[in-house]
């Protein structure tokens, strides 16, 4: 019940076109890191750094939309995630959690304008991956349980006191959750299903490892960092899980009040056999 994957010698197949879905899916968080990375070797003179990646990254926003990869309705959704991400931006910066270390003047409190959009990237790949993959949910909780533990995910990031083992018992409350929810995907030809807890838990670590790529080159720098760059702290893991949840939570619940979902598509643990549109 819990996992629907190929046979053995499928595997192959699978593997290769699940990586290449998901590569496409990735094409705004790649062009992101990619362009921190050209921007600290090659620096644009006449303008500070973060400035030049916040007008970059409106440029390839508009010329996905114009090449008809994302849709302006996508592109809503990436500036939603680009606000919200700013002002948890603004609110960790403030309290030190991080620090942007260059100097630019497209800043809001300490944050640059950039630093939503690597919060952007990750609702630019969610919508891409919904459609490449045609995802679907099963037994998707009550939005009058989902949409609390979402908005309590989302503020216990702006109380300190919440340390990594209260983080680490979120975690376990949210897969308790969704501990009967599946999300299906087609790949390889076939249609498959995992369940909904260790999809998020992947795409957790996966930004995780973009985070190490991100801070490497500059795009912000934690306290144990400003001597040196090291590998962020594992813990972290367990954030950009809970991320994700509100993530999902927050992109569903859009779709559904531009009236891209039906009514039936919010089950209360119905069969998983039946699948839902999210």
């Amino acid at each position: 019940m819990g996992f629907s994957l190929p046979e053995r010698r499928d595997w192959l197949k699978f593997a290769i076109d699940f990586c290449r879905q998901h590569a496409i899916a990735c094409l705004f968080p790649f062009i992101l890191v990619g362009l921190l990375a050209l921007t600290k070797h090659f620096p644009l003179p006449g303008i500070a750094r973060y400035d030049l990646l916040f007008l970059l990254c409106v440029l390839v926003q508009i010329l996905m939309v114009l090449s008809k990869i994302e849709t302006w309705k996508d592109a809503a959704v990436v500036a939603v995630f680009h606000l919200l991400g700013l002002g948890l931006e603004v609110y960790k910066v403030s309290h030190g959690s991080w620090s942007y270390p260059e100097k630019s003047v497209l800043v809001v409190a300490g944050a640059p304008l950039y630093s939503g959009f690597m919060h952007g990237s990750v609702a630019s790949f969610m919508c891409l991956a919904w459609k490449r993959l045609s995802l679907r949910a099963s037994n998707w909780p009550s939005r009058a349980v989902t949409l609390p533990t979402a908005a309590l995910v989302y503020a216990q990031f702006f109380y300190p006191v919440w340390g990594d083992w209260a983080r680490l018992l979120m975690v376990v409350a949210v897969c308790w959750l969704f501990r009967r929810s599946l999300v299906h995907f087609t790949c390889a030809g076939g249609r498959w299903h995992i369940p909904m807890s260790i999809a998020f838990l992947l795409i957790g670590f996966m930004i995780w490892v973009a985070e190490n790529l991100a801070t490497y080159f500059g795009a912000w720098v934690y306290p144990y960092q400003r001597d040196g760059w090291v590998m962020v702290h594992e813990s972290k893991v367990l954030s950009w899980t809970l991320l994700m949840m509100v993530s999902l939570v927050i992109v569903a619940e859009y779709k559904r009040r531009l009236g891209l979902l039906r009514s039936e598509d919010w089950p209360i643990m119905q069969s998983p056999a039946r699948e839902y549109s999210l």
